[in-house]
Formats: C-alpha cells, sequence, structure tokens
C-alpha cells in the first residue's frame, strides 16, 4: 500500500501532539506503510455516513484522517488531531 501526505503538514499536526502521541503517530504511519491492506491495520474504520472513502485511525484520544484510493490502493493522511477537534476539521456530510 501507498501512503502520501504533505510533509510539512503531517509535520505541524504532530508537532503540536504530546510526546507520547507524538511517538504513537510516527508507529502508526510506519505500520501504514508496511501494510498491504488497510484491513491489516486494526484501529482503521471507515467513516460512516459519507460515501467517499474517509477512513480514520485511533490511537490513544487522537485519530488520524485518511482518504483511501482504491484503484491504486493509495492511503492519503489528511489530519492527526485530538478527538475533540478532529471531526470539525473536515468537511464531512455529518459536520454541516
Amino acid at each position: 500500500m501507498i501512503v502520501k501526505y504533505r510533509k510539512k503538514k503531517i509535520d505541524k499536526y504532530i508537532a503540536v501532539l504530546p510526546a507520547y502521541a507524538k511517538e504513537d503517530a510516527a508507529l502508526q504511519i510506519e505500520a501504514l506503510k508496511k501494510a498491504a491492506t488497510l484491513s491489516e491495520i486494526t484501529n482503521v474504520r471507515p467513516m460512516e455516513g459519507t460515501d467517499e472513502p474517509f477512513f480514520r485511525l485511533k490511537f490513544g484520544d487522537y485519530r488520524m484522517m485518511m482518504y483511501y484510493y482504491q484503484d491504486t490502493e493509495t492511503v492519503r493522511i489528511l489530519s492527526i488531531s485530538h478527538r475533540k477537534d478532529t471531526y470539525k476539521k473536515h468537511n464531512l456530510p455529518w459536520r454541516k
């Protein structure tokens, strides 16, 4: 599986996380890179309420929001933030 993200953007998200969450975020990104499919990662779930292939990966109180391109088996990491803030950042149907 191919994992893409804007390094500067994701580094900004990671910089504001507490130390333990920074380590977890790095581990989760590495796990995504090593996985052949999203189903190999236990904490990944599709977002409900949308037909778009949005997924979220849970680690502690933090969420990694992702978009999955099925044709190329590519995951684009959109953001990493605390669970209370993460769903507000994206224009998802249930947040309108």
